[in-house]
């Protein structure tokens, strides 16, 4: 069974005085530019997997491996005949794939120009082939059935048979592999607190270094690992802490986290951009994707697919984009290209008065630039008016002017919350990027007094008058509060509050006053509004003798 969140809450308060989390902020969402791919299968297992190379995106699918574009688009090629694929590697230059075949207890090497299996590396010895780690001509693969025992071979690939040799002792399934400069980690899998093993394999042959604790850490479930290009910096996406941890391969010490613990559990963790950037995968949760920045912990941008569900160690680069596999709620396997994620920051502002009355229009008006605050020139926008029951109107016809600005003018038909939601597209230099400003629409309130003229001390006056909210009586149970001041020869006036005044249900209201002065009586009437009403005010004099 899939972890309860009762555990994943326990993981969470358990790691929270362990770890200083790096910084992280609100996320762009993503666009309607981004693509969904069918691939054509029913896949009801958790286990597939995506490699990324030679301007095509690879994915295993139980019996096949399915060809993409890195546009996201099928191609007519595959690669078939095979048992039970899992994990996939390409070698740097794209010209070797490399699969790991549980069925049949192999590896198949695949020339990614013919497609064809150029050679089959036999591991029955090593039941159960799953997860694999290639760098250079050294492959090292996890291997482990259902039922265990698992473990890690290498292969010197270079050898017209490569004979495994086995690293390190058993382990309880197959363990979560990763490999770069002169480190190879092994992670532990299935376990509460997984540990991961570290190698050093600048000499060759892999020697013990040390272990990152999983006790210590809280590491919880292990998915899915990625290490930076020399090997020194080791990220991990697991169940517990919910976070995606960062670690030191020499000091074997996490050193960061990404992500608050709450938008998901952590199942895939790619690196892009030289290690710039790195792409964390979750699943159940509010968030499927989200790109942070490596050096700083801050969410460049975010993405969710509420209709499917991201897989574990389902998430690659292709460039500047990312691609995601994901498994629908109909049970198909779909790739998800996500673009332009991994190029520079664009920074979108957008301002609107806080209230606008229903009937008048709204201003609306911002800015965009690159991060550095210097404008993008003439771009267009796309522009959406969100009301507070979810309905969307598009507003066509916004484009910023050369110095990045723009404005638009809008009247909303209804009274409430609305919010403009501003979008820019991105370019192929720059990242996407959206802001949004929220107006309160509210109705005119007009308020009304009338009362004699003139009055005689100790006798007392009648003032009445109408409250009206959109031209409609106000809501039930409304006061007003009504200041009388007085002017006068002697000095002896000044202002008071007299006691608030209720107004009937069709909007009437009366209250009387008694004048004790001679003197110029003025009364001021108040109603504070609500929240779709605006404040009204009114005024009468007397004169008093």
């Amino acid at each position: 069974m899939r972890h309860p969140l009762v555990r994943r809450l326990a993981a969470h308060c358990g790691v929270a005085g362990l770890i200083t989390g790096l910084l992280t902020v609100a996320a762009p969402a993503a666009s309607a530019a981004d693509t969904t791919t069918d691939l054509g299968v029913t896949f009801d297992s958790y286990t597939t997997d995506l490699a990324v190379g030679g301007g095509r995106v690879f994915v295993s699918a139980t019996d096949r491996i399915i060809v993409a574009d890195t546009g996201g688009n099928l191609t007519s090629d595959a690669v078939t005949g095979l048992s039970g694929v899992r994990e996939l590697a390409m070698n740097a230059d794209a010209t070797r794939l490399y699969a790991a075949l549980t069925g049949s207890n192999e590896v198949a090497e695949i020339d990614t120009a013919s497609l064809a299996v150029t050679r089959r590396i036999d591991l029955s010895a090593h039941p159960c082939p799953s997860t694999l780690a290639l760098l250079g001509e050294r492959l090292w693969v996890g291997h482990g059935c259902d039922n265990g025992p698992g473990g890690v071979v290498g292969l010197d690939l270079s050898a017209a048979t490569p004979a495994p040799v086995a690293i390190g002792g058993e382990h309880l399934s197959a363990p979560v592999l990763a490999a770069a400069g002169d480190t190879l980690v092994v992670g532990r899998t299935g376990l509460h607190h997984a540990d991961m093993l570290v190698y050093d394999i600048g000499g060759g042959t892999p020697e013990p270094r040390g272990m990152i604790d999983g006790t210590k850490w809280r590491t919880d479930y292990l998915r899915d690992l990625a290490l930076t290009s020399d090997g020194t910096t080791l990220f991990s996406a697991a169940d517990g802490p919910g976070r995606f941890n960062r670690y030191d391969t020499r000091a074997l010490a996490a050193t960061g986290a990404y992500g608050d613990g709450w938008d998901g559990y952590p199942s895939a963790v790619a690196l892009g951009s030289g290690g710039a950037y790195v792409a964390a995968g979750r699943q159940f949760g509010s968030t499927d994707l989200t790109l942070y920045d490596a050096a700083t912990g801050a969410a460049m941008f975010a993405a969710d697919k509420p209709d499917a569900e991201l897989l574990p160690d389902g998430v690659a680069f292709s460039g500047s984009d990312v691609f995601a596999l994901l498994r629908s709620s109909a049970d198909r396997l779909l790739l998800w290209r996500v673009t332009g994620v991994a190029l520079p920051a664009s920074t979108l502002k957008v301002t609107a008065p806080a209230r606008a009355f229903i009937g008048s229009p709204v201003t609306v008006e911002g800015r965009l630039t690159r991060a550095d605050g210097k404008a993008l020139g003439l771009k267009p926008l796309a522009v959406t008016r969100r009301s507070v029951e979810g309905r969307k109107d598009p507003i066509a016809g916004v484009t910023t002017r050369k110095d990045g600005t723009f404005t638009f003018q809008d009247t909303p038909p209804d009274v409430g919350e609305v919010t403009y939601q501003v979008f820019w597209d991105g370019d192929d230099y720059y990242r996407r990027s959206n802001a949004s400003a929220t107006v309160m629409i509210r109705h005119v309130s007009t308020l009304t007094m009338d009362g004699p003229q003139s009055g005689v001390v100790g006798t007392a006056v009648r003032l009445t008058g109408v409250l009206t909210v959109g031209g409609n009586p106000p809501p039930p149970r409304v006061t007003l509060t009504v200041q009388r001041s007085v002017y006068n020869d002697d000095g002896s006036g000044g202002s008071v509050t007299l006691p608030p005044v209720s107004v009937n249900d069709d909007g009437t209201y009366t209250f009387t006053d008694t004048p004790t002065v001679a003197g110029r009586y003025s009364y001021l009437a108040m109603w504070s509004g609500e929240a779709t009403a605006g404040p009204a005010k009114a005024t009468h004099q007397i004169v008093v003798e």
